[in-house]
């Protein structure tokens, strides 16, 4: 917290504790008004010293040591704890808002607002005000205010070998560390190099000057002594990943042996490097003309082969012929050159492309070098700085293509497309050593968009269409299948209602047939009956013998208008429980007597229905007709319930009413053979009756027969 504003919120809490002490004491006042005035006045000064006290003691004092700072925790460090730290400055970076500064015994990383602290530089004493915050790997300072103290010399820096270079305590810790340079190269328009530490690879971030490749090349291959703050890479559960050096300029970087003596090193080609007879301390040049540029250095075509050339020098164009000269370095398949300096000779054609030869053992021979090859392309995956990076196929070999970032997108390459690639070959293997028979796979560097010519469009009847093709035949496909059985489920549930239709058609045709031979038959028998029986009463006392013949006359015409009916009911039941079955036959046949008689009618069906032998039918029917006819005749019932149970053993039927009910015992009264009708029928059926019932409380029926016997038709005609 700034200065200023530590004196505004005091002055603010002096005031609140002299409003608060001069309301208690007018509240005294009141109590007692013979209070003199320099009571009045001890009081006030009593009241207004523990209030200030308070408010002093609960303002948070400020961390004034980068230790303590990075002692606390991420969780503590996010509440933004106020700091005031005196440090000098170990690093500046003038083009970003930041600085790394150190009070002696630690350093830590400052967040700069931008344009404050500008002239700021290696050394420089400062005093920090600002607050914590968890920042990424260790806690960071938020800086909000700078005050400039003077300038002076950076603190003693801590001496380090490579056993405590992955120490996470280094971060932003300035020290001094044996090296050797091995490389340069340009990355975000800032110098980076790179440098070995027992064998480590780091990398040395260091400001840009007019002169700065040049004394980046001279130092190249050199054991060096560094200073600068030690920089960490670390992931998002705020471990370290690697290590960077934050080096303030090249007067930290510190020669730690005297240059090789001037002279002309002997000029070799890039397929005699690393020979028995030289080594990577031995200075060599190498001439070529320059086939790829890059930002850590360029490929170049020389005598024996092509070469990758480390440098920072920048302006080199394609088919520039030049001269380099440093070490040479291993890395696979073949030796790479890290450039003390490269002197452009003279312009020259470009070098044409070679073409790609994938023979197996002369793949070895093409490290680096231009080539061109006639690829398919499979698929296509873009960057964020719109670089690309093409999958390709060549007769059995799957590799990829790169295309450098650039400013706007790269055209789109559909999947098929035969392109002819023209780049610098990389060859990969998966293979522990890398010899040159251990290649089993490359990559192409392409230099830009017109290293990937089209050379014919993809057909259009491509994979991905002839699967779109199948797709969409296969909806249509369940489409219509789904209708085929959506019409199918309609028309069955047609075809039932129109059977049904039918079937009640062919009822109603069958009752009115039915009514007319009744109408025909047994109305005129009945009517010629009757005539019959008055001529026999009127004779009977003049002419009995005319009165006899009369009376046997109408026997026979009973008995034939008796068979009449037999044979009208006997279609009738034959043609309900053809077309309903058995509880269709039983619904049709005993709903008009219960309905007749006043009572309510209930069937009911349990269990799966199975087919009954047709005289097994008959006598189920008869039997509940029976029942159901004497307690509609006799019983007066309110309620007549029917059910049917079919199970695996047996068939069932029950027949109940709510009738008057009768004794169980008594004799049955004269001229009345329903239960024995009934009974008769069980037996016939191998069944078993059992028959519930008692004077007012109504009547139980129930009969059980043997499923096998009720499927087997045993050839008997049932007595209607």
């Amino acid at each position: 917290m700034k200065y200023s504003e530590r004196l505004v919120r005091h002055e603010a809490a002096r005031r609140m504790a002299d409003s608060r002490s001069w309301h208690v004491t007018g509240m005294i006042a009141s109590v007692s008004a013979t209070v003199s005035r320099t009571l009045f006045v001890w009081l006030a000064m009593l009241l207004v010293v523990p209030w200030s006290g308070q408010i002093a003691h609960g303002a948070e004092p400020p961390l004034t040591s980068i230790i303590s700072i990075r002692a606390l925790t991420a969780e503590q460090a996010a509440k933004r704890l106020p700091v005031l730290v005196d440090a000098t400055v170990t690093f500046r970076n003038s083009r970003q808002s930041n600085l790394i500064a150190n009070d002696g015994r630690e350093g830590i990383y400052v967040a700069v607002p931008e344009g404050m602290g500008t002239e700021l530089k290696l050394g420089s004493r400062i005093r920090i005000e600002g607050v914590t915050q968890p920042g990424g790997f260790l806690p960071i300072i938020e800086c909000r205010h700078i005050t400039h103290l003077g300038d002076g010399a950076p603190p003693p820096p801590k001496r380090i070998d490579a056993a405590e270079l992955f120490s996470p305590s280094l971060d932003c810790q300035w020290v001094e560390v044996a090296a050797v340079m091995t490389g340069v190269l340009w990355h975000d328009n800032s110098l980076v190099i790179t440098a070995e530490i027992s064998g480590w690879t780091v990398r040395l971030l260091v400001p840009t000057g007019e002169d700065a490749v040049q004394k980046a090349s001279q130092l190249m291959q050199r054991p060096v002594t560094i200073r600068g703050v030690v920089g960490s890479v670390f992931n998002s559960q705020r471990q370290l990943a690697g290590r960077h050096f934050f080096v303030p300029s090249f007067d930290q970087i510190v020669p730690s042996e005297a240059p090789a003596p001037e002279g002309e090193p002997r000029l070799s080609p890039v397929n005699e490097l690393l020979r028995s007879d030289s080594n990577s301390s031995t200075r060599v040049r190498v001439r070529g003309v320059v086939t790829h540029t890059t930002d850590d250095g360029l490929y170049m075509r020389g005598d024996g082969g092509s070469i990758f050339v480390h440098t920072a020098a920048k302006g080199i164009v394609l088919g520039t012929r030049v001269e380099a000269e440093g070490f040479a370095a291993v890395a696979p398949f073949r030796p790479v050159l890290r450039a003390t300096r490269v002197t452009p000779l003279s312009i020259a054609i470009p070098p044409q492309p070679q073409v790609l030869n994938l023979n197996d053992r002369q793949l070895g021979t093409q490290q680096a070098e231009l080539v061109t090859v006639d690829a398919t392309v499979q698929a296509q995956r873009d960057g964020p700085n719109h670089e690309s990076t093409l999958q390709c196929r060549t007769g059995d070999w799957f590799f990829e293509a790169t295309l450098p970032p650039r400013s706007d997108p790269y055209p789109r390459y559909a999947p098929d497309t035969r392109l002819r690639l023209t780049g610098i070959c990389e060859l990969t293997t998966t293979r522990p050593l890398p010899f040159s028979e251990s290649v089993d796979g490359f990559r192409l560097h392409l230099r830009g968009g017109n290293d990937a010519a089209i050379i014919q469009h993809p057909p259009w009847w491509t994979l991905r269409r002839t699967l779109w093709a199948l797709g969409i035949l296969g909806a249509a496909s369940l489409v219509f299948l789904g209708w085929a059985a959506l019409l199918r489920q309609r028309v069955t549930e047609q075809t039932r209602i129109i059977g049904t239709q039918i079937e009640r058609s062919a009822v109603k045709d069958e009752r009115e047939r039915i009514a007319r031979e009744l109408h025909d038959t047994i109305e005129q028998e009945l009517a010629g009956l009757s005539i019959q029986l008055r001529n026999a009463r009127q004779r009977i006392a003049t002419a009995p013998e005319q009165a006899s013949q009369s009376l046997g006359l109408a026997e026979q015409m009973l008995r034939h208008c008796r068979e009449e009916a037999r044979t009208s009911i006997r279609d009738l039941r034959s043609t309900a429980l053809e077309l309903r079955g058995l509880h269709g036959a039983l619904e049709e046949m005993l709903t008009p007597l219960a309905t007749e008689a006043g009572a309510h009618f209930s069937l009911e069906v349990k269990g799966e229905p199975y087919h009954l032998a047709g005289p097994s039918e008959i006598h189920l029917l008869r039997i509940a007709h029976e029942a159901v006819a004497n307690a509609a005749r006799h019983a007066s019932p309110r309620l007549i319930q029917v059910k049917i149970q079919f199970t695996p053993e047996t068939v069932s039927l029950e027949i109940e009413d709510d009738g008057c009910g009768f004794d169980t015992n008594a004799p049955a009264p004269r001229g009345h053979f329903g239960m024995l009708g009934i009974r008769e029928r069980v037996n016939k059926l191998q069944g078993t009756i059992q028959t519930h019932s008692e004077p007012g409380k109504g009547t139980r029926i129930h009969v059980v027969v043997p499923s096998e016997v009720a499927k087997r038709s045993n050839g008997s005609t049932p007595h209607s």
